[in-house]
């Protein structure tokens, strides 16, 4: 999928927009108590699904779209990745916005995008293993996807909770 964006002029940018998000502003006030595991859990929970959710309805929407405005179907196709991974970034941003407490919304979007950022690297790396059936699909494979999947709601909830600091 990443074949289609060829232009990585912009990463350097998104790496220090993720950076200065992340970053814990300076206040006169006490530090807020410890989050609980439970909250923790379920901000990686529904980070966790709302990910592919936001990348297939994104990106289903807008090529859908596109065609109905009379796009070609590549710009139609162009289109949708970008909306894609544009949804499953905020559906990664997702879980800790809705049920963390007292984090800054620009760290949860900025850890989000660094997630992204490694999934992309991991789904390669499970592409150089396991595309066009040079290895059977175990439990790494699986295990190996399902992190992919989760990595932006993880990025997304560590940088929320040093948000809170």
């Amino acid at each position: 999928m990443w074949s289609q964006v060829r232009s990585t002029r912009w990463a350097p940018g998104l790496v220090v927009f993720a950076t200065l998000a992340a970053a814990p502003g300076a206040s006169g006030q006490s530090d807020p108590p410890p989050q609980s595991s439970p909250r923790i859990a379920s901000q990686l929970l529904v980070g966790s699904l709302l990910t592919p959710v936001g990348f297939v309805g994104a990106g289903v929407a807008t090529k859908h779209l596109g065609r109905r405005a009379g796009w070609s179907n590549e710009t139609a196709s162009r289109a949708a990745y970008v909306s894609a991974y544009t949804g499953a970034w905020l559906g990664g941003a997702s879980g800790p916005l809705l049920t963390g407490r007292q984090g800054r919304a620009p760290a949860a979007l900025g850890g989000s995008l660094v997630g992204l950022g490694a999934a992309v690297l991991t789904s390669r790396l499970g592409n150089h293993f396991w595309d066009e059936d040079r290895r059977a699909c175990g439990i790494a494979c699986w295990t190996l996807g399902a992190v992919t999947i989760a990595l932006p709601s993880i990025g997304a909830t560590i940088a929320y909770a040093a948000s809170r600091r």
